[in-house]
């Protein structure tokens, strides 16, 4: 889907798993008991639900390696774009630039998970540094109006990093998607099943990643033109994928790939002419099964 950002721009959303305390003093251990074993620390998961036309999720979450989750309740498509701000910067500051006509030169993408299909769920596992963000949905209606102009747009902080956090991040995969400026290099073919895709942005601008598994007779390109509108039946179904990154991040994108024919789309402007990166070529068919 259409990931309307200027080169520069970027989408979070998030959300803390919290703990409960305890008032019960615990009880010391037998003088001989063996030494206890630390309890590993809970990757931080945000979860994020997204409808027409808003997000629901928690309000900050630690910085590290942070498994973003979307689910949609619709009806639409929703993706969730993470953006962090400048130095000093706020979400009104963020808003009010918007009204001024344009994407701020002070935002920068950190990537979130691309849509899947209403009902579904898509996630991503991504660095993120402490500061100030907002997540916003740049896909747009059937007028052509970015949802993100409809509402959705939802402020997250990022507080500083916890080292038991951070040691605990899962960055198993077993494919490479590499984002170049303007193809995806895979390490390997996708097989049906789930995977756990390594992508990296080896360009010089921001891309994104969308997965989408193409209806009977329809092309890549036919399913790009219908995102930028979405008029009529879609020509494919949405599994998920992350939106832009800036160049060298690299992130990790659990997929379940039914078999069939497939899409690898960049919906995302280019820096010099402002078209979207699929008109460049940035539009790959791969077979799955």
């Amino acid at each position: 889907m259409p990931s309307r950002i200027r080169p520069g721009a970027a989408v979070v959303a998030a959300l803390v798993l919290g703990g409960c305390g305890s008032e019960r003093r615990a009880e010391a251990p037998p003088r001989d008991a063996p030494p206890a074993t630390p309890a590993a620390a809970t990757p931080e998961i945000l979860t994020v639900t997204a409808s027409d036309y808003k997000f629901d999720a928690a309000d900050q979450i630690p910085a590290g390696l942070v498994t973003v989750q979307l689910v949609n309740r619709g009806p639409s498509a929703h993706h969730v774009q993470l953006l962090r701000l400048g130095e000093g910067k706020t979400v009104a500051d963020f808003q009010a630039a918007l009204q001024k006509g344009g994407m701020p030169t002070w935002v920068t993408p950190a990537g979130g998970p691309n849509p899947p299909e209403v009902g579904g769920t898509s996630e991503v596992r991504m660095p993120l540094e402490a500061g100030e963000y907002v997540m916003v949905c740049f896909i747009p209606d059937t007028a052509g109006v970015p949802h993100m102009a409809r509402g959705m747009v939802r402020p997250l902080r990022v507080t500083p990093a916890t080292a038991a956090a951070a040691s605990t991040a899962d960055t198993t995969a077993d494919v490479e998607v590499t984002l170049v400026d303007y193809d995806f290099k895979l390490s390997a073919p996708l097989t049906p099943g789930r995977h756990v895709v390594r992508v990296t942005n080896a360009a010089k601008q921001p891309h994104e990643l969308v997965f989408v598994r193409l209806g009977p007779n329809k092309t890549p390109m036919d399913f790009a033109r219908w995102g930028e509108h979405q008029v009529g039946p879609a020509p494919g179904t949405l599994h998920g994928g992350i939106a832009a990154i800036m160049p060298g991040t690299v992130a990790y994108v659990p997929v379940d790939l039914p078999a069939g024919d497939y899409a690898l789309l960049c919906f995302v402007p280019d820096m010099k002419d402002g078209k979207a990166h699929y008109v460049h070529g940035m539009s790959k068919r791969i077979k799955i099964g």
